[in-house]
């Protein structure tokens, strides 16, 4: 009889590698915590364990989107998690980081060395408005994979009532002002005035430059004004 009894509920996180599974988001890593709990089915008769059960204890974490689990005998049960996905970090008004979910959720703050590399969101109102939180998230989705705005190379998102979305870029370290609408548009008009100046080898895009795009059809490029 002893060869039905599970000794253990292997997790896989899909999607993740061998190294990152044990890196997901979370204080102590997604993986290591999911098999934590389930620590407590490890000396159960595969047919004494109840699927919905195990289901129902893993989705009690708020990092995890779905669960897939299959059950074989003699002894073996298997999870599979799907865990949410980290569009943006909401910056707080003391230094908090928010992890942000491509739903707009807000997530459990988590130290600056276990969260995801993607870029940050500051302005008040992404703390206090979902609708702006997701209004953001659909903006920063958006950015193109490639070209000198694209998704690896903002790193951070911002957005206040005189300028609306503001954008800083990694390389070069300039921000790119944008308004609060035509956001597409203008991104792609912001592109092609970098990459004609880099072309050109134009100065203007060294450290501390801004580019002004939040005009409806001109592009200026300036010296940030103050630090």
């Amino acid at each position: 009889m002893g060869l039905f009894f599970v000794k253990g509920i292997p997790v896989e996180i899909v999607g993740a590698s061998a190294s990152q599974q044990r890196e997901a988001p979370g204080p102590q890593g997604l993986q290591d915590r999911i098999q934590k709990s389930l620590a407590s089915y490890g000396q159960k008769k595969i047919w004494e364990i109840r699927l919905r059960e195990v289901k129902a204890t893993i989705l009690k974490d708020e990092w995890v989107k779905d669960v897939l689990i299959s059950r074989s005998f003699p002894n073996s049960v298997n999870v599979r998690i799907v865990p949410k996905q980290t569009a943006l970090v909401l910056v707080g008004p003391k230094g908090e980081l928010w992890p942000i979910t491509e739903d707009g959720t807000r997530l459990a703050t988590l130290p600056a060395d276990a969260l995801p590399d993607v870029a940050l969101l500051r302005g008040e109102i992404f703390m206090k408005s979902a609708t702006k939180r997701k209004e953001a998230i659909e903006f920063a989705l958006s950015l193109p994979e490639n070209g000198m705005i694209n998704k690896r190379n903002v790193s951070e998102i911002f957005w206040s009532k005189d300028d609306g979305y503001s954008l800083m870029l990694m390389q070069p370290k300039i921000e790119v002002k944008l308004g609060s609408d035509q956001l597409a548009t203008k991104v792609l008009r912001v592109g092609q005035v970098m990459n004609y100046m880099s072309a050109n080898q134009i100065n203007g895009l060294a450290k501390g430059q801004v580019i002004d795009a939040s005009f409806s059809k001109k592009v200026l490029v300036r010296l940030r004004k103050g630090p």
